[in-house]
């Protein structure tokens, strides 16, 4: 029997590693353990890019319960709405149901790149 994570208790999880992220620029791990938040980015990109692939596509549930990828997920997801946002019709409420998947995935790899940047600046100002 597997332990459920209900929403509650991820609001806090996460909570957490975005206070461990801006003390120490790492999230948790899918040990626990703290890693840098910008390798986390490869992988929530993938889950991102195969769920444009396939809306229907799943992520192994402890990755997706894991705080710190649960965190850059949110961060990289808002980033490449953001993205597809700028090149589809304007006033879309869904702008990635008006672009290819191509598009789509261009715009994912311009957002993770920003990530990246954004988190690897943002270590050297601390």
């Amino acid at each position: 029997m597997s332990k459920t994570i209900n929403k509650e208790d991820i609001t806090i999880l996460v909570a957490d590693a975005s206070e461990m992220f801006d003390e120490t620029g790492c999230v948790p791990g899918l040990d626990g353990e703290e890693v840098p938040a910008e390798s986390i980015v490869p992988h929530a990109k993938q889950y991102i890019s195969e769920t444009i692939d396939d809306s229907n596509a799943l992520c192994d549930s402890k990755i997706l319960d894991t705080p710190g990828f649960t965190l850059v997920i949110s961060w990289l997801s808002q980033k490449w709405l953001q993205k597809c946002q700028k090149l589809a019709p304007r006033g879309t409420k869904n702008p990635d149901q008006h672009l290819s998947k191509q598009q789509q995935n261009e715009c994912l790899d311009s957002a993770a790149a920003e990530l990246v940047r954004e988190i690897t600046q943002r270590q050297l100002l601390n």
